[in-house]
């Protein structure tokens, strides 16, 4: 994940940041059949950013005036998965305004599966 995270352009770091922050940190699996979170597959979920950071400061933190319109269109995801209420994994992610092909996404999913199941694997020990 580090090194998806490298890629990304200052504004779209931001918006990651403040997503995690705001909104996931915060409500965690409540966010779960809202557009923020989708459940993908035994306990591996999918985050949705699609706001930059000034939107969501707004949204979520009551900070300042409502942003201006979008420059940069903001269209990334996290897979995670969640111990309880908490989020304690974040597995891979990727972004999806530069790709947005089913090959891709797929290819992010059976990458974050494999994460999970290590991660599992590890747990048991």
């Amino acid at each position: 994940m580090e090194s998806w995270l490298d890629g990304l352009t200052d504004q779209q770091f931001a918006a990651v940041d403040a997503a995690l922050t705001w909104v996931l940190k915060p409500r965690g699996i409540d966010l779960l059949g809202t557009r923020w979170l989708t459940h993908i597959d035994h306990g591996l979920y999918e985050f949705r950013i699609r706001h930059s950071s000034r939107q969501i400061l707004h949204m979520y933190a009551n900070a300042g005036e409502a942003p201006p319109a979008r420059s940069d269109r903001i269209l990334l995801r996290i897979f995670l998965t969640f111990h309880g209420r908490k989020v304690i994994l974040l597995l891979n992610g990727y972004d999806k305004g530069s790709d947005s092909s089913r090959h891709r996404q797929q290819r992010e999913i059976r990458e974050a599966k494999r994460r999970l199941t290590q991660w599992r694997a590890h747990q048991r020990r």
